[in-house]
């Protein structure tokens, strides 16, 4: 930490003696690490400025000048860098000297510009740096300023930055600034901090820089951090001079040379120490680096056989693990390799340690080491194994001088000079030892020094050629050879004729043909073995497959694993079944023949079971042309819970009749095996009732041309089949032949009888698939539709029929008969056709079926015939004759005359609608209905007139308008011959004056001039009168129950309804009358409002709470209803006649819910609840002694009370105590113990405080921070927040925040939705806490 680093600081200070033993804490480890030194007492130090360099100068010390200082001795001295007074001279040694002496800069008085100098160590070699100290001596320590590092002097790195303020580490270097002593969050990680640049002290300061402590792999530091911490040259570029703030706004607007001397002589930079903390890097594998006296350089004394300069690489024979730096938790020492002191070098090799083939020195394959030049006949990765040509005999250990000795292999018997080289190549199990020789075919021996067994004549050993599989004797070389019953040739090598497969375990040496008795000429099955394992389709069936059940898969099943209950089996079967196969395993299994059959079985009976007893019956039972065999083996008897796996191998000695238990002969099992019917396999096993068997992996071997494998069958045999058979043993005829009456051994194939229609038949001679539409058992008759004669046999014998063309585009009958005259009768015409041979079209059909290409098509009529009606279109044209429903047409596709409309779809056909007296005649438009209209006529049915004209008269058509030439606009009328008038002119004809207009004549009429009577007079006098309805001296009033006064009109009556208004009389300008408190509208003749069933209009009654609120009028407090049954709408969760109820698991009717009423929570446990009855809320409040509250940030919830203080009746804290105890910018008050827990009573009530902050600035970050946190749950807790308006800087704000879910939202959520109310009330049962923000803006002093 760093309070042990600062420890470190002040031994370096308090005597460089020490200063050799004062190690980082990693040196006290597995890593070898030498003392850390001050670097800098041995440095060259440089600077770009020091006092009195340009001549002597005056400057003025600052604690001499602070206000409320006693001044003592006050008085100002001189600097000058050429004086013979030593102690008049500040060089930039003075600084490493380790006196008391100090380095000084010019002072400003000089020049603005002394504000920025440099100062540079060089180390002389890169070291790792730890520290550095930096002490002032008679002025403050820097304001402003960047340490720096670098390995070569051109570029500099970094380290740390310092400011005067935390705002200028971001205005002037960019950076967040660190709070407080500073901290490191990452090993390579460059801060700015204004801890340093405090004006306080005045002289003598310290500027403490860790660069290893306190950083997160400091204890075992990282190769981020060494390489941060690893520097040659270090560079501290001053930047600003600390200054009093007094004197901070003179020296910025003025230039210093105007300035008092006495205030700008008293800034510039002094320091009397750097130490520079750090040590030699030997990577952590040497304990000193003393000076070497040649190089003048710290050299390290490697150890951990490391070797190099820094100890940067293993030393030889030291590569067993790769280089490693040493660090507190190892010390990686390079690892010697085992060589078996063979070799004096190797290397690393990551490959050979990732296969794990090198050997260390413990004996275990950790590391990856690999001998250069093994020595004594040896090599290997570790010298471990001889040399080729050189073996290691047993027990004698790689450790040991010249284990490896010659091979000595024989140069005639061996392949090669090379030996079995040691202990770990051997093969006991085949003689072969340490030593042994390669040998050569027929040779044998340790060093192949002999002829092995069947060979002879040593040293050109020869192959005794009788055959031990084919003969009788024991050894090849014995002479004569002598075969074995069915063997011949000169080495008993080949089968007699006759027979096949020659075998050592056959005792006649080979096996007779069967070939099912038609040849004796035959040899071993080339084709490769597979098995067939098909576990789909198994029945379980008694002996005769009479009955049958499916096995199930049970979940205790394995993946080819089938199962069967007892209990299901019984229901269908009785006594002993069987495992049924599936046809995969039927049919021509010839190729079966020696090969296995494969099962396991198992079963399992309750642990309870009384009934429970073995039974045994044969265990494998197969069928096929008529022959049952079963295995001639005792049957299993197996126990329960056990499994037993069984293989059958099919030959003649395995099987018996299963009828008369005698044994069988090959032929009676290839009888079976050439079409195999049925292959049972015993199911059960014991006579408990609930008993579960089980049936398991089944295979059976059978030779598969279609296989790729290099096994064979050398069991079955390949026939060479005389004409006309067929199959590997014969079994077959020829496509073309039949097995006379299906006998096998011995039978006869006979052609097929098929006319030349057909290649195979049945063992019958019936013919399979007749062809050139031929039929019958032997193909000598023709296919309906086609006649000849099929005994001829060629492929044109039938012909098809010609009904009435012989072409398949004419040919519309299926059959036809020859008749008696020779001719073709078409027995089976198409629907469309009739005719002997089809060559007339049908009634309601048309075409001409003789000519090639044409057929008989439906006529089309539209629909709009009768079908069953015998000539109701043309045979040859299609041509529509008897059309119906008014249409006519060649389809009847058209209206007839008289009719318009759609009579193809809609089919409606109307009768023409031409106006009587508008129309020439009655017919119009087919299609669109159109009449042929009279004179100035027009319109679709000929009923508007032209322009100009009017009124239809009966025969006359359309009269002429005849408008006033004076008073008309145009000649034109509506259709009540009302012409359009001139301004001032009205009548029909437009031949009168209108209102307010007199004396109708060429031009139009006069204006009436009566102001005081509304403009109304005499239509040709002129003379002044009132409109109707009105009175006074200028008709400017409405008579009584009168209103809305207008000049042209005069007044309209009021007509209140007697029965809703209280007076007669309306508005006079509205004309609305006073309604009584039931009614409503102008008149008051509806009901108003909340009111129904006029003119009773009796009281809705409807509840505003629960009445949606489009229905509600929400200042009168009044809701609508249905005017007839007088329902009310209500809100989703309510109901009831006045909307007055809430609806199961709802409660809380409230106008302000939108749903009514609030959905039941009850924790999940109940849909019911209810308004809590006979309860008011009561405030909880802090208590009396509970004058302070704790301050928190979200990241520290204990929080802190240091800088909170009481001041009735509020709380208040000082920011910048509390910053201290937070290490945060926005912190938090929490709220005491009475504020959490059980708080669901709290729901809809509210969260009331009063705030107030004071900042330097109202707007900071800690605003964008929410307001309130909430955190509570149970099993999963959730942090829900309210975000309101923060409240301004220095203003008492009253906040209040409702208890309930719409207003809380869930923090750190993407979403922005509202919380939902499960989650609200879960947090408000069980609070953990609640907070209340405290800090806002920036710079914030206070907040209460």
């Amino acid at each position: 930490g760093s309070g042990e680093l600062e420890a470190g600081f002040a031994a370096v200070l308090l005597g460089q003696g020490l200063m050799a033993q004062q190690r980082l804490k990693w040196s006290h480890r597995q890593g070898l690490f030498p003392a850390i030194l001050n670097l800098a007492s041995n440095a060259h130090i440089s600077t770009n400025a020091t006092c009195g360099e340009k001549g002597p100068e005056m400057f003025c010390k600052l604690v001499e000048h602070v206000p409320g200082r006693p001044l003592r001795n006050a008085q100002c001295r001189v600097c000058d860098h050429h004086s013979a007074n030593p102690k008049e001279q500040h060089p930039i040694s003075s600084a490493i000297d380790g006196t008391n002496n100090w380095w000084q800069s010019p002072s400003i008085q000089n020049g603005r510009q002394y504000h920025w100098v440099t100062i540079t160590l060089d180390l002389r070699q890169v070291f790792q740096v730890a520290y550095v100290i930096i002490k002032a001596a008679n002025a403050p320590r820097p304001g402003n300023w960047i340490l720096e590092r670098s390995i070569d002097g051109t570029e500099f790195r970094p380290w740390q930055y310092y400011a005067i303020s935390d705002t200028e580490c971001l205005t002037r270097y960019n950076i967040t600034p660190r709070i407080g002593p500073p901290t490191y969050k990452r090993d390579d990680e460059v801060i700015c901090t204004s801890y340093y640049s405090r004006l306080v002290p005045l002289e003598h300061g310290e500027i403490h820089t860790s660069l290893i402590n306190g950083r997160p792999s400091a204890d075992d530091p990282s190769q981020k951090l060494l390489e941060f911490t690893s520097a040659r040259y270090i560079r501290l570029r001053l930047q600003r001079i600390r200054t009093l703030n007094a004197d901070l706004m003179t020296l910025s607007h003025n230039d210093p040379k105007e300035l008092d001397p006495i205030v700008t002589r008293r800034y510039y930079y002094s320091i009397k120490d750097i130490s520079v903390g750090g040590m030699c890097i030997c990577y952590g594998h040497a304990r000193s680096c003393p000076l070497d006296e040649i190089t003048k350089k710290l050299q390290c004394q490697c150890e951990h056989n490391t070797c190099g300069e820094s100890c940067n690489k293993c030393c030889p024979g030291y590569h067993q693990k790769p280089w490693r730096p040493g660090t507190i938790s190892a010390g990686n020492k390079c690892e010697k390799c085992n060589c078996h002191n063979k070799a004096e070098d190797c290397y690393y090799s990551q490959s050979i340690a990732d296969q794990k083939r090198s050997m260390d020195v413990h004996g275990q394959y950790i590391g990856g080491g690999v001998c250069l030049n093994c020595t004594q006949h040896t090599t290997g990765i570790n010298c471990e194994m001889c040399a080729d040509g050189y073996f290691r005999p047993n027990k004698v250990s790689p450790y040991e001088d010249h284990p490896c000795y010659p091979c000595n292999c024989d140069p005639f018997g061996s392949l090669s000079s090379d030996c079995i080289k040691d202990e770990h190549h051997s093969d006991s199990q085949r003689g072969k030892e340490a030593g042994s020789c390669q040998c050569k075919e027929g040779y044998t021996g340790e060093k192949c020094d002999r002829c092995a067994f069947g060979y002879r004549g040593y040293p050109n050993c020869q192959r005794c050629n009788c055959s031990l599989i084919g003969s009788i004797n024991e050894d090849p070389c014995t002479e004569p050879c002598l075969c074995k019953e069915n063997v011949e040739g000169e080495n008993c090598d080949l089968c007699k004729p006759g027979f096949y497969n020659l075998q050592e375990r056959n005792p006649q040496g080979c096996t007779e043909c069967f070939c099912f008795g038609v040849s004796d000429v035959c040899d071993s099955l080339t084709w490769p073995i597979s098995q067939i394992s098909d576990m789909t389709g198994w029945l379980i069936t008694d002996l005769y497959n009479t009955r049958s059940v499916k096995p199930q898969r049970s979940q205790f099943d394995g993946p080819r694993q089938i199962s069967i209950n007892n209990t299901e089996a019984m229901k269908v079967l009785k006594h002993t079944y069987y495992w049924s196969a599936p046809e995969t395993y039927l049919g021509n299994k010839l190729t079966a023949f020696g090969g296995d059959l494969k099962y396991t079985v198992s079963y399992d009976i309750p642990m309870e079971s009384v009934d429970s007893d073995i039974v045994s019956s044969v265990d494998v039972i197969i069928q096929g042309n008529g022959q049952i065999l079963s295995t001639r083996a005792a049957g299993l008897s197996l126990q329960p819970y056990e499994e037993y796996s069984n293989a059958v191998r099919l030959v003649a000695e395995n099987f018996i009749d299963f009828n008369t238990k005698k044994a069988i002969d090959r032929e009676k099992l290839m009888t079976v095996l050439v079409n195999l019917t049925h292959l049972l396999i015993r199911a059960n096993y014991n006579i408990a009732k609930k008993a579960v068997y089980r049936l398991d992996s089944v295979t059976l071997d059978t030779a598969n041309e279609n296989v790729i494998d290099l096994s064979s069958a050398p069991d079955v045999e390949f026939c060479e089949c005389p004409q006309s058979y067929t199959g590997i043993s014969c079994e077959s005829c020829l496509p073309g032949y039949y097995r006379v009456d299906g006998i096998l051994f011995g039978g006869i194939c006979q052609p097929c009888k098929c006319n030349g229609h057909a290649t195979e038949c049945d063992i019958h001679g019936v013919c399979f698939a007749c062809q050139h539409n031929t039929t019958g058992p032997f193909c000598d008759q023709c296919l309906p539709g086609f006649y000849g004669n099929p005994s001829q046999g060629t492929s044109e014998d039938c012909h098809p029929c010609a009904c009435p063309l012989s072409s398949a585009a004419n040919n519309f009958s299926p059959t036809c008969q020859l008749s008696e005259g020779g001719g073709i009768v078409c027995d089976n015409c198409r629907p469309g056709y009739t005719g002997s041979q089809c060559e007339r079209c049908a009634n309601g059909y048309y075409g001409n079926p003789i000519m090639p290409g044409q057929s008989c098509a439906p006529c089309e009529c539209n629909g709009n015939v009768n079908p069953q009606e015998d000539g109701h279109c043309d045979t040859f044209t299609g041509q529509c004759l008897k059309c119906l429903g008014n249409t006519a047409g060649h389809h009847c596709e058209k209206c007839a005359d008289g009719y318009y409309g759609d009579a193809v779809i809609e089919k409606n056909c109307h009768a023409c609608a031409c106006h009587v007296n508008g129309s020439l005649s009655t017919t119009c438009h087919h299609e669109t209905g159109f009449c042929q209209c009279k004179s100035n006529v027009i319109g679709e049915r000929c009923d508007k007139c032209l322009n100009g004209y009017y009124g239809l008269l009966t025969g006359l058509g359309c009269i002429p308008c005849n408008c006033s030439q004076f008073g008309s606009v145009s000649e034109d009328c509506n259709h009540e011959g009302q012409c359009h008038c001139v301004p001032g002119v009205a009548g029909e004809k437009c031949d009168r004056c209108a209102h307010g207009f007199h004396t109708f004549q060429d031009g139009g009429c006069t204006p009436c001039d009566c102001a005081h009577t509304q403009n109304n007079c005499n239509a040709d006098s002129g003379q002044c009168i009132c409109p109707p309805h009105t009175q006074g001296p200028k008709c400017e009033l409405c008579e009584e129950y009168h209103w809305g006064l207008s000049a042209k009109f005069g007044c309209k009556a009021c007509n209140c309804s007697t029965t809703g208004s209280t007076n007669l009389q309306c508005d006079v300008l509205m004309g609305q009358c006073q309604c009584k408190a039931e009614y409503g509208g102008q008149d008051c003749s509806r009901c108003a409002l909340g009111y129904r069933d006029y003119p009773d209009c009796v009281a809705c009654d409807c509840d505003l709470s629960g009445t949606k609120a489009e229905m509600c009028d929400d200042t009168e407090g009044l809701c609508g209803c249905e005017e007839e049954t007088g329902i009310c709408t209500c809100k989703e969760n309510v109901f009831g006649l006045q909307c007055s109820e809430c609806k199961p698991g709802t409660f809380a009717l409230s106008a302000n819910n939108a749903l009514g009423c609030t959905q039941c929570f009850c924790f999940g446990m109940s849909t019911f609840c209810s308004e809590l009855e006979d309860h008011v809320r009561i405030p909880i409040t802090l208590t009396p002694d509970q004058s302070i509250l704790h301050v928190v940030a979200q990241s520290n919830l204990t929080g802190t009370v240091e800088g909170v203080f009481s001041q009735f009746p509020d709380v208040l804290l000082d920011a910048a105590i509390v910053r201290k105890y937070l290490n945060t910018e926005t912190f938090y008050w929490k709220l005491p113990e009475q504020f959490q827990g059980d708080q669901l009573m709290a729901y809809g009530g509210k969260l009331r405080y009063t705030v107030a902050f004071y900042a330097l600035d109202g707007f900071g970050v800690s605003n964008f921070e929410p307001q309130i946190l909430m955190k509570g749950g149970h099993t999963s807790k959730l942090v829900i927040y309210v975000d309101i308006p923060s409240p301004e800087n220095g203003v008492r704000t009253d906040k209040e925040v409702e208890m309930k879910e719409d207003s809380w939202k869930y923090f750190n959520s993407v979403s922005d939705e509202p919380v939902l109310r499960s989650d609200f009330i879960s947090v408000l049962s069980n609070i953990e806490y609640i907070l209340i923000k405290a800090a806002y803006g920036q710079g914030l002093q206070q907040s209460r």
